[in-house]
């Protein structure tokens, strides 16, 4: 058994996996450290384990995982991966990033594939046919953007994401809204055109936690794939273990 830990910015979720074939995964607000102890009596695992952090504080979570696991890899820059990447700054590079485009090259070898992480950030990375990451681009998520334009101006109200919206706002929180969520969805669409001229077989995954509230509003053909940062630390876990 494995246990995977992702602690992005806002939650941390967990899951564990038979193999390649996951079998759990939990998704944690407050008080990872304790939500981890009970999982780990839940299955009274005694495998191996990766953690990777965005945000860098995980020290309490990394020694509880090195008492209870002989192998337990602390995802960073130098962690040998399973694909070849051409990002320029290794180190500056989200763990979350370069396991995404991880994932989608287990899920789909031999394919031009672009990942839409859509959190508290919205990502882009390429991979290619070739297990090669050729790098991606970042922009403020829904959140933040609401959040933004409500802190950096005098007026603006918070707004927050709804299911429907028109085309253009009646009212200053409808064109917020629509503002934001259209700017969004006409920004993701871009992306996947753009890149489809240049990789005309391109499939395009969206995960994070406002993919599913995207998916429905997009006109191309997206697979959603809640857990795929998951399935890239599993992967990477693995590749790390056969190859030492």
């Amino acid at each position: 058994m494995n246990l995977i830990i992702d602690i992005g910015n806002s939650r941390t979720k967990t899951a564990v996996f038979d193999n390649t074939k996951m079998i759990s995964s939990r998704v944690i607000y407050d008080q990872p450290e304790n939500e981890i102890k009970e999982f780990l009596k839940k299955y009274d695992m005694t495998g191996k384990a990766i953690i990777s952090s965005v945000t860098g504080d995980d020290r309490g979570i990394t020694r509880l995982l090195n008492k209870c696991f002989p192998i337990v890899i602390r995802m960073d820059h130098n962690t040998p991966l399973p694909v070849k990447s051409m990002y320029k700054t290794k180190e500056t590079l989200g763990n979350d990033r370069i396991a995404g485009v991880t994932g989608a090259n287990a899920l789909f070898p031999s394919t031009n594939v672009l990942v839409i992480d859509a959190g508290t950030a919205i990502t882009y990375d390429l991979i290619t046919r070739d297990s090669v990451y050729r790098g991606g681009n970042i922009t403020p998520g829904l959140s933040m953007r609401f959040k933004a334009l409500h802190t950096y101006t005098g007026k603006l109200p918070l707004a927050e994401k709804t299911e429907h919206y028109p085309l253009i706002g009646e009212d200053t929180i409808s064109a917020i809204v629509a503002g934001v969520t259209g700017g969004i969805l006409m920004e993701i669409e871009g992306h996947i055109n753009a890149l489809k001229k240049v990789y005309t077989d391109l499939k395009a995954i969206i995960t994070g936690g406002d993919a599913e509230f995207f998916d429905k509003k997009l006109k191309n053909t997206i697979f959603v794939v809640p857990n795929l940062i998951s399935i890239g630390l599993n992967t990477i876990l693995e590749y790390n273990v056969k190859t030492t």
